[in-house]
């Protein structure tokens, strides 16, 4: 297996998303950036928060006896554990979403939690894409900051990890035969921006642009931000951009020429 993983934050060296591969697991988590009132209960930066759960993740996810869904639980809890006693968590908290992803025997097990996502590329060439859309759903019918944050980790809202361990039940799990795949891709919405809000690709040749050269990519996704119309623009016109992809096909000459590891 090779494995190609970028990180590209908006601000140098302030990157709230976190990536990492331990073993057969392998994580991708994008801090909320959230404004600072909608946290005030907790001290702790949403980077602390992304880069600690990821880390945990990692570990609780060792052993393939264990779910996903399990693992995540486990992992926001030792989180919270961390600092609920000196922080006020129910005021507010750091949060993320979550992409993961696991190689079982003969399968590959999958989590989405929100808005990260995995690019599934199929050996036929077909792709799919696995996102939570219940914030965008959110989104669409509410108005103002107050009103969609009141639906996070709530009935009919949506759904992040945060402190509150159960809702790693509301995450999207699956799995997929492992000969079925050339390669998966665990992405931030930093990077899917280049579909949605960008136009620069859709699912399917996103997914080829990473195998071939994910630092094009980003650099692709930061020159269509900097062009935005400033009316079309979202809140944060650049957002940390992360990419972790697993070829889980041995690569070409060819193939191999163009591609970098990046730990």
């Amino acid at each position: 297996m090779h494995i190609t993983s970028l990180s590209d934050p908006a601000v140098p060296g302030a990157d709230e998303d976190a990536a990492g591969v331990l073993g057969e697991v392998a994580v991708v988590l994008d801090g909320a950036g959230v404004p600072a009132r909608f946290r005030s209960g907790c001290r702790h930066g949403v980077a602390w928060f992304s880069h600690s759960l990821a880390s945990r993740l990692l570990a609780r996810a060792q052993d393939p006896a264990v779910p996903l869904a399990g693992a995540l639980a486990a992992a926001i809890g030792e989180v919270r554990s961390l600092h609920e006693h000196e922080c006020d968590l129910e005021a507010g908290g750091p949060s993320a979403t979550v992409a993961a992803v696991r190689r079982t025997g003969t399968h590959l097990e999958h989590l989405v939690l929100c808005d990260a996502s995995l690019l599934l590329e199929h050996c036929d060439g077909s792709v799919v894409r696995l996102t939570d859309r219940r914030i965008e759903e959110v989104v669409r019918r509410e108005r103002g900051a107050e009103a969609i944050e009141a639906c996070r980790n709530a009935p009919g809202g949506f759904w992040v990890a945060r402190h509150e361990p159960a809702a790693a039940d509301e995450a999207l799990t699956g799995r997929v035969p492992l000969a079925d795949l050339a390669a998966v891709h665990l992405l931030s919405d930093g990077v899917t921006r280049a579909v949605e809000l960008l136009g620069l690709h859709d699912d399917d040749s996103l997914a080829r642009a990473l195998c071939a050269d994910p630092r094009a990519v980003i650099s692709s996704i930061r020159r269509a931000e900097d062009a935005l119309d400033p009316e079309r623009a979202p809140r944060k016109r650049h957002d940390d951009a992360t990419s972790l992809t697993l070829h889980l096909r041995a690569p070409t000459t060819g193939d191999r020429a163009s591609r970098t590891n990046r730990p």
